[in-house]
């Protein structure tokens, strides 16, 4: 095992541009991630400020995505989101059960969360 020091560095996220947002009722939210799930697509809600949200995230095969990507700007192409007042870690779908994380800790998990309740009062 080499004992040689590494350099680390951490490069936070400055930006998210998100393409497309759309926002669905809970119980439609719910159906089509059941939807996902039972296609066998690994599946994650994520939930923060009272919104649940689940996002695609943009992955162009192009070199100036990639230098933005170095530069702290991330790109999703499409959020589906909805309020949920309250904390579930899990719901169940026709026998499906799809996990729901809590991103409270995440600082960027809830600047977006905010972000989304700013697009619902549009």
């Amino acid at each position: 095992m080499s004992k040689e020091k590494i350099e680390i560095e951490f490069r936070p996220i400055k930006k998210i541009v998100i393409f497309q947002t759309l926002e669905l009722s809970m119980d439609e939210l719910f159906k089509r991630m059941g939807l996902i799930a039972r296609m066998g697509q690994p599946l994650a809600l994520h939930w923060a400020e009272g919104m649940l949200f689940v996002y695609a995230p943009f992955h162009p095969e192009c070199d100036v995505i990639t230098e933005e990507a170095m530069e702290g700007n991330m790109y999703w192409g499409s959020v589906l989101f909805s309020p949920m007042p309250k904390y579930e870690p899990l719901k169940k779908i026709g026998g499906i059960e799809i996990p729901i994380i809590d991103q409270t800790p995440d600082p960027i998990m809830r600047q977006v969360a905010e972000w989304l309740k700013g697009r619902k009062e549009q």
